[in-house]
């Protein structure tokens, strides 16, 4: 590893002035299960370093009227264990769960999982079945933006200099919302996902007509990725209207996986289609 300059600062203002001083040479350290690995591997030599630990301000779940927000600096740890998200989103614990070993999440932060930007990440799908926004601050001010809209490429995500994801904030989905995480990798543990996929499904309670749907995957493009087309097929019908046939194949359209050591394109091409119709089934058609 090579030698780099260490920050500490304590407040998002301080943050912000290091990374637009420092910009392309410098590393946000929040759970450091990324960034330490790739600087021991050389694969990043950043110049300066900012531990980001000691901003108590990002720390936090809060519950308002409106859903949840969780600050940047919370561990998956806490997400998976807090009694009102297994409650209420219950897709969300169980993402954080999916997460490494224990050790792994309890330094994994959800900052760094989104801002690490892989196409693979388990938060990802479920935060956009539930339309989280993200919130990031600057030296100018703070803006917030939809999650879909954050991520630019693999690795990539929508972050100016001197520009630090502060906040995800999640709303409550309608009460009649059903929602599930799968995720299918080389282990049933402590591995990436070669697919995975997030649905939530509102019925209506009377008819079984569905009011709502939002399917989204990870590690089969660039990005996690909004299935709109195969939303398209569920809304609007009843149960016994939905094509499971058609799905697939939106789904099959709407994804450009590649080939590598974890899968093939056409392998995660196949596994995506019936993974998002496994997730379909468990919702609408509970044995």
């Amino acid at each position: 590893m090579k030698q780099f300059q260490y920050h500490q600062p304590e407040t998002i203002e301080d943050v912000c002035l290091l990374l637009s001083k420092y910009e392309k040479e410098v590393n946000i350290l929040a759970g450091g299960t990324d960034l330490i690995v790739q600087m021991t591997k050389g694969f990043l030599t950043p110049k300066h370093v900012i531990n980001i630990k000691k901003v108590g301000s990002l720390d936090f779940i809060r519950e308002d009227a409106q859903g949840f927000t969780l600050g940047a600096l919370t561990t998956m740890a806490d997400i998976a264990a807090h009694p009102d998200l297994q409650q209420k989103l219950p897709i969300i614990a169980s993402s954080a769960k999916s997460i490494g070993s224990a050790q792994i999440r309890n330094l994994a932060t959800l900052g760094g999982n989104l801002c690490n930007a892989s196409p693979s990440a388990d938060m990802s799908p479920s935060l956009l079945v539930l339309e989280a926004t993200v919130t990031v601050a600057g030296l100018q001010g703070s803006r917030t933006l939809p999650l879909v809209d954050f991520f630019v490429g693999p690795g990539t995500v929508d972050l100016a200099s001197g520009e630090l994801l502060v906040e995800v904030s999640i709303p409550f989905p309608a009460e009649s919302t059903k929602m599930v995480y799968f995720k299918l990798g080389p282990r049933k543990a402590m591995d990436c996902a070669v697919v995975s996929v997030a649905v939530a499904i509102s019925l209506h309670e009377l008819t079984g007509e569905c009011k709502k749907a939002r399917i989204a995957l990870g590690a089969v493009a660039p990005t996690p990725v909004r299935l709109k087309e195969a939303e398209k097929l569920i809304e609007s019908k009843v149960v016994k209207e939905i094509s499971r046939t058609q799905i697939a194949e939106a789904v099959r359209q709407g994804i450009t996986p590649i080939t590598d050591v974890r899968g093939s394109k056409e392998y995660r091409h196949e596994t995506a289609a019936a993974l998002t119709i496994r997730a379909i089934n468990a919702l609408i058609n509970p044995s």
